[in-house]
């Protein structure tokens, strides 16, 4: 259930936030929707931190490895994200590659916790079969 609720907010706040922050990126919205990017974002870290600990303490097939990859990739999103207020002054071509970095690191947040759900669905159906 943990696992279900997870991949569905973490695909919700995901969209939304990459929604936001692409019109930010483009200035089409104003500067105080930021906040709410953040929320997603922060929403989506909490999301993928549940998938975590759902594989991680998964009565069979856990995997360790998928977990602390997925709680690493939750530290980093909002590190990248939050760092892009102070390196803003670093210069216009560092901001754009920090931009792209924090949009890649996003999808693979994604992409991670895609890889746990379907790893955690595949146990679940083997063992409803086996049973």
């Amino acid at each position: 259930m943990i696992v279900r609720i997870g991949i569905m907010a973490l695909r919700a706040c995901v969209v939304l936030a990459l929604i936001l922050g692409i019109l930010l990126w483009i200035n089409a919205v104003p500067g105080g929707i930021v906040m709410v990017h953040m929320l997603l974002g922060i929403l989506a870290v909490v999301a993928l931190w549940m998938l975590a600990y759902g594989i991680a303490t998964a009565p069979k097939g856990r995997n360790i490895g998928l977990a602390i990859g997925a709680f690493v990739m939750g530290l980093l999103l909002p590190i990248i994200g939050l760092g892009q207020l102070s390196w803003l002054y670093l210069g216009a071509s560092t901001h754009i590659v920090i931009q792209i970095v924090h949009l890649l690191v996003g999808l693979l947040a994604i992409g991670v916790g895609e890889m746990i759900a379907g790893r955690y669905k595949r146990l679940n159906k083997a063992e409803k079969q086996l049973a």
